[in-house]
Formats: structure tokens, sequence, C-alpha cells
């Protein structure tokens, strides 16, 4: 009925750093694209059919964040933890310099410990 949606997500956005966290814990790395276009980053998961507690689930989500205009992306980066929280995060660069825009892929590095995302 109603789609899946993660249930732990946010932004942080200060003066140095712009983070979007996001729980993915029912996806694998390779079932997660992270793509920045212009000025917004999308985040994409979907997995195949799978056996749960209650028969077989397949699951996808789709979101989108605009990216603050002072963010570098040439400094992006994407991280998994162990207990399945993403991190996506930018440094955001003094007002003057300027940050370069285009569409790329950003690879989703898998870390071995949990996240210390905050809890709400």
């Amino acid at each position: 009925r109603a789609a899946f949606l993660p249930t732990l997500s946010g932004v942080r956005s200060d003066r140095d750093k712009f983070v979007i966290f996001l729980d993915v814990k029912h996806f694998s790395p390779e079932d997660l694209t992270v793509k920045v276009q212009e000025d917004f980053v999308e985040i994409h998961g979907k997995h195949n059919e799978r056996q749960d507690d209650h028969g077989y689930i397949s699951r996808e989500f789709h979101r989108r964040y605009r990216l603050p205009s002072n963010v570098d992306q040439s400094a992006l980066s994407c991280s998994l933890s162990a207990d399945g929280m993403l991190t996506f995060s930018g440094p955001k660069v003094q007002s003057g310099l300027d940050a370069g825009h285009s569409e790329r892929a950003i690879p989703v590095s898998r870390e071995e410990k949990p996240s210390s995302a905050p809890s709400s």
C-alpha cells in the first residue's frame, strides 16, 4: 500500500558542512545509487524480491535533495556503515570560490563500524 521509505533520515547543514543521513539497512551497497546532477543529489535504492518473516518483499525508494550552492561538489563523499546508515556529505566552500557543478555518480564506500548518526 504505502511506498517503502527509509525510517531514520535527516539533513544537517551547518557553516562548514552539508550532511544527509539515511537508514538503508535493507539495502546492500550494490543496491544503492547516489548521483549528483546540477544542484541536486539523488539517492536511489532497489533490491529484488527476497524472503522475509512474512513472505516475499522487494523494496525501492528514490530521494532527491537540493545541495546548498556553496557545497564543494568536487569533495563529496558517501559511506555506508555496518548497521546500514548511509551518510552523504560535502564541505562548504567560502564564498568567492567557484564550486564546479556537473552530473556524476558518487561511489558508496562501506564502513565496518556502526554509524554515529544522531537518533531523534
